[in-house]
C-alpha cells in the first residue's frame, strides 16, 4: 500500500468534518447546501465524501471486538526482543475534532475516522520491530546495542560494514548504544538524524514535534529542514523541532527523566495539550477526543503515571480546568468545563 498524499489526507479530514456537522444538525438545509457545494468543487473532493461515508457505514456493522481481532504481529528477526511493560494491542488513534454537542451519530463517525487511519500500516511495511498499546519492549541488537521501544511505535535496522543505521517510523525509543569508532550508530526520523558512537539518547517522532534527548555520551544532531546544519548535544540536553514550522529548540532537562515512559511515567514541563493527549493515548485502548480547540495549545507541567491512561488523562486536563468523559471504553472526550 502507498501512503497517502497530503492532500488526499486534507479533503478525508474535511469530509470527516462534514459528516460531523451533518450528523449534529440533520434537518439544516444550509448545512446540506454548504456540502453539495463542496463535493461539486472537483472530482476529488466527491471521491473524499464518498470514501468516507462507505467507511461510515462499514464502521455501524464492527463487532465490538474489531481492534482486538486485528492486533498486528511483531517481526521476527536475528535479533531477541522481550516484553517490558503492557500489552500489544491496536487501537484508534487520539484526534481533535470541533466543539459542540456529542450525539450517537459522531460518535460512529469518530470510529470511521479512526479506522481510515488505523495503524497507518503503510508506515509498517518496512518496520523491523514494533509495539503495540501500551507496551513497552526492550531489544537486544546484533551488535550488542539495545533499543527500548515505547507504546506504539516502530523501527527499522539497516547495519553495514561503515554503518549501523534505524529509522524511527513511528513513536519514540531509546537507544543505548555499543560502541564503535568505525561505525556510527545514527537514528532518523522525519528531517532529524542523530548520530553517535556510542552513547544513550532518545528519540521521539510526536505529532507536533521530533527531539531528542542525551543521557549519556554526546549526539550530533542534523537538520535536514534548517538549512542542513548540524547540532552537538551533551547529556541533559533536548533538542525539539517542530513539524509544521521547522522551528528548532534547545533545552535542559533531567537525565532521570529522558525517556521516563520506559518505567511507566510521563513526565512533562510546559508540554501543549495536544503533545500530552497524544502520549498518554498510546497507552489507552480507545479513541481520545480533544473537543475543543482552544484547549490544544495549553501548556502542561506533572508527572503522570502511563499505568494508568485515564487516571493520567483526568489529571492532566485537570491541570487546565478541562473536563474528561468516557462515552464508550473505547470513546474519551477531554472538553471545556461549562
Amino acid at each position: 500500500m502507498t501512503a497517502e498524499h497530503p492532500e488526499q489526507a486534507s479533503l478525508r479530514e474535511e469530509a470527516i468534518d462534514w459528516l460531523l456537522l451533518v450528523e449534529a444538525a440533520p434537518e439544516d438545509e444550509n448545512v446540506r447546501a454548504e456540502l453539495a457545494a463542496w463535493r461539486r468543487r472537483s472530482a476529488a473532493h466527491e471521491a473524499a465524501y464518498r470514501s468516507v461515508a462507505d467507511t461510515w457505514q462499514l464502521a455501524e456493522s464492527l463487532p465490538r471486538d474489531y481492534a482486538e481481532r486485528f492486533a498486528p504481529a511483531s517481526p521476527s528477526g536475528p535479533e531477541t526482543g522481550r516484553e517490558v511493560r503492557g500489552r500489544r494491542s491496536t487501537r484508534i488513534p487520539p484526534m481533535r475534532i470541533p466543539g459542540g454537542r456529542l450525539t450517537a451519530g459522531m460518535a460512529a463517525t469518530a470510529l470511521l475516522a479512526g479506522l481510515l487511519t488505523l495503524w497507518a500500516p503503510w508506515l509498517y511495511l518496512g518496520a523491523d520491530y514494533l509495539t503495540g498499546v501500551g507496551e513497552v519492549r526492550k531489544v537486544a541488537l546484533g551488535d550488542g546495542s539495545t533499543v527500548y521501544l515505547g507504546a506504539e511505535s516502530a523501527v527499522s535496522v539497516r547495519y553495514g560494514p561503515s554503518a549501523r543505521r534505524v529509522r524511527l517510523l513511528r513513536g519514540r525509543a531509546f537507544f543505548e548504544v555499543e560502541p564503535s569508532a568505525e561505525r556510527p550508530f545514527s537514528v532518523s526520523t522525519g528531517a532529524v538524524t542523530a548520530t553517535a558512537k556510542g552513547t544513550a539518547y532518545g528519540v521521539e517522532a510526536g505529532e507536533e514535534s521530533v527531539s531528542v534527548a542525551v543521557r549519556s555520551g554526546s549526539v550530533e544532531v542534523r537538520l535536514k529542514g534548517a538549512g542542513g546544519r548540524s547540532v552537538q548535544l551533551s547529556p541533559g540536553e533536548r533538542l525539539r523541532m517542530a513539524r509544521d514550522t521547522g522551528t528548532v529548540s534547545r533545552t535542559r532537562t533531567a537525565v532521570a527523566n529522558i525517556a521516563s515512559w520506559r518505567e511507566g511515567r510521563l513526565v512533562v514541563d510546559g508540554m501543549t495539550l495536544t503533545e500530552v493527549i497524544e502520549r498518554i493515548g498510546h497507552h489507552h485502548r480507545g479513541m481520545i477526543w480533544l473537543r475543543d480547540r482552544e484547549l490544544a495549545g495549553q501548556r502542561v507541567t506533572g508527572v503522570f503515571n502511563l499505568d494508568h491512561p485515564l487516571a493520567a488523562l483526568r489529571a492532566a486536563a485537570g491541570t487546565r480546568d478541562a473536563r474528561v468523559t468516557e462515552y464508550t471504553p473505547y470513546l474519551v472526550v477531554v472538553s471545556a468545563r461549562e
